[in-house]
């Protein structure tokens, strides 16, 4: 079974308005004519085309590329005939969806303001952070994002990884700390108050083997914890708190937050890593594929 122009210009509509009934109406048939034509695609690509919120249809990572292959064959075809046309352009742009932590969607924006051509006119979509392997896993099998950044996912034939960065951890501290200013004690340690993102967190817990190290860490007086690790960096950078941080990303807050970084004040093994995976299938797209080479050379 081949995939028929038509269902592209269905799909197309739905791309566009993000609902089922609103394309029907564009293209005066049907709502039940274009949930076919969806169907119809799926089945050929044996892969989601759209999934539902609350707000409509949504569409996948595969949606977006057939969407954006229609386009391209529209200019084309336009500009063969001489028919000018609004939406013409030279290359059409391709979204590359990103699902992450926050500080590094923060860090990858920065890179974008540094280095425009890290996207060579691609759009970056930023989705939130699945809480479990299994969600990160399906997302990624589902075509529904291109890239996943974040620990380590069980291997899957249909998943190539490879660890992006790893490092020892630091402690961030505000550069107005009442009390902090040239160096961190254990002491400093114990009387301040800490603030942790929730992932890093349960990561540490898994690597701590000695006592000591467990009894420092279970001892500190945390208030206030999160899933989001960017707002607990600017609740860190704003007061008296401290907070634990990967230093492979310590030049990137430096930039943009009042902060300063200290080793723990304790011995320890405790070690960070991020990890980048992407299907297979995105690996072929030559702008997701240049956007990870740089990424993964890429110094701050």
């Amino acid at each position: 079974m081949k995939i028929d122009f038509n269902s592209l210009v269905i799909l197309n509509a739905v791309v566009e308005s993000g609902s089922v009934s609103v394309a029907a109406q564009r293209l005066s048939i049907s709502p039940s004519s274009v949930t076919y034509a969806i169907n119809k695609l799926r089945r050929v690509t044996d892969n989601p085309i759209f999934t539902r919120s609350k707000t409509g249809v949504k569409p996948t990572t595969l949606a977006h590329e057939l969407n954006t292959r229609y386009k391209k064959t529209v200019h084309m075809i336009n500009e063969g005939l001489g028919i000018d046309s609004e939406d013409n352009q030279s290359d059409v742009s391709k979204t590359i969806t990103i699902s992450t932590y926050t500080y590094v969607e923060l860090w990858i924006s920065q890179m974008t303001l540094k280095k425009e051509s890290i996207i060579n006119n691609g759009i970056l979509n930023f989705l939130t952070h699945p809480s479990t392997n299994d969600e990160r896993l399906m997302k990624l099998r589902n075509r529904e994002v291109d890239i996943d950044i974040g620990a380590q996912l069980p291997n899957d034939p249909s998943i190539v990884s490879y660890r992006l960065f790893s490092s020892a951890f630091k402690v961030m501290v505000s550069k107005n700390h009442s009390t902090i200013k040239d160096s961190l004690s254990i002491k400093d340690w114990s009387a301040n108050k800490h603030v942790t993102w929730n992932r890093i967190n349960s990561e540490t817990s898994s690597m701590m083997g000695d006592a000591q190290i467990i009894e420092e860490m279970l001892d500190r007086e945390t208030h206030i914890t999160s899933d989001s690790s960017l707002n607990m960096m600017m609740m860190c950078a704003h007061s008296d708190s401290l907070m634990l941080i990967p230093e492979y990303f310590c030049c990137c807050i430096d930039e943009i937050l009042p902060v300063k970084f200290f080793d723990i004040p304790f011995p320890n093994s405790m070690e960070s890593s991020l990890y980048v995976h992407a299907h297979t299938t995105s690996l072929k797209d030559s702008v997701v594929e240049g956007f990870l080479n740089v990424i993964r050379h890429y110094n701050c």
